[in-house]
């Protein structure tokens, strides 16, 4: 039995899909070869995590395209069943403690985003990064019904992130939408202990026959909100600025909304974190920006439960 074999064999052990003689031609080969055992449990274990941080990110599915099948990447339910042949197989409790040993739960706090659907009656938009908490910043964007045949995810409006002209001498073509969030109120166990930031964000591509490129962005500042803002850019490479960016691709033909997810770290004692959204103009200056839509944006603090959290579960 080769490595590939073998490795699509345990897949569909776990998966609870495999045929009983491929399940046969396994058992045979587990019980007398440790390295293929300890590549069933990792792969459990990995597939066992994947799955605990599916659960734990709740974040709202639309529709995708079709991927490559990645075996050791795609996050699959774990099935009783094929635990317990493997685990009955080897007889062994020491090992069953070792896989199904929980993950620690972790608590989701909605963090109050100012108008995360968009849904505010004439919301006002400041020019750029605001300079306080409850107020939507935009270099160039406005809020709008459904149109072009795009609803909003959800309600009646939405952000529309309008291209900025090349011609426009500015650092940065992105156009970009921000928010400040004062983290003062959060109880102060939550501020000082370990915990991450979570910002969602859904996006729609208007541009099909390209790739759409998105950024989510996360500062978390040591000052309360009206001293983080000023002269905010200077401060953004500084040691005490925690900032985490990442970019989000889609694949050209998408149609939909597209759900996209970042995580940071906490630092303790923040004051005030700063989210950025935007849509990335395209590499090539020879094909025209496009315009795109955005909505649905939520921020949430995940911390590790209590322990007197759990035990009253």
């Amino acid at each position: 039995m080769t490595t590939n074999e073998r490795n699509e064999l345990i897949d569909a052990l776990i998966e609870g899909e495999i045929p009983e003689v491929d399940f046969l031609r396994l058992e045979a080969e587990l019980s007398v070869d440790p390295s293929a055992r300890k590549t069933y449990f990792d792969r459990l274990a990995l597939t066992q995590a994947l799955t605990e941080e599916a659960k734990l990110t709740s974040i709202r599915t639309f529709p995708r395209p079709t991927r490559p099948r990645s075996v050791w990447f795609t996050p699959r339910p774990i099935t009783a069943a094929a635990a317990g042949i493997v685990f009955g197989m080897l007889c062994t409790s020491v090992v069953y403690g070792f896989v199904a040993q929980h993950l620690p739960e972790v608590e989701k706090v909605p963090l109050m985003v100012y108008s995360p659907g968009l849904e505010t009656e004439a919301m006002r938009l400041d020019d750029g990064l605001p300079d306080s908490p409850g107020l939507w910043g935009a270099d160039s964007a406005r809020v709008v019904a459904a149109e072009n045949g795009v609803p909003p995810v959800e309600g009646a409006r939405m952000m529309r992130l309008e291209p900025i002209p090349r011609e426009k001498n500015v650092k940065n073509l992105a156009s970009r939408v921000y928010q400040v969030l004062d983290l003062r109120s959060l109880p102060p166990e939550d501020r000082e202990g370990d915990a991450e930031v979570q910002v969602t964000a859904s996006f729609f591509p208007t541009a099909g026959e390209s790739s759409s490129r998105y950024l989510i962005r996360a500062l978390a500042l040591d000052e309360a909100p009206g001293e983080a803002t000023k002269e905010f850019w200077s401060k953004t490479e500084n040691d005490n600025v925690v900032s985490v960016s990442q970019r989000f691709d889609t694949t050209p033909g998408d149609r939909g909304w597209q759900t996209f997810s970042l995580k940071m770290p906490l630092p303790r004692g923040a004051q005030t974190l700063v989210f950025i959204l935007g849509a990335v103009p395209p590499e090539n200056p020879a094909v025209e920006a496009s315009v795109h839509y955005l909505d649905d944006v939520r921020v949430s603090l995940l911390k590790v439960a209590s322990a007197s959290a759990e035990s009253s579960d």
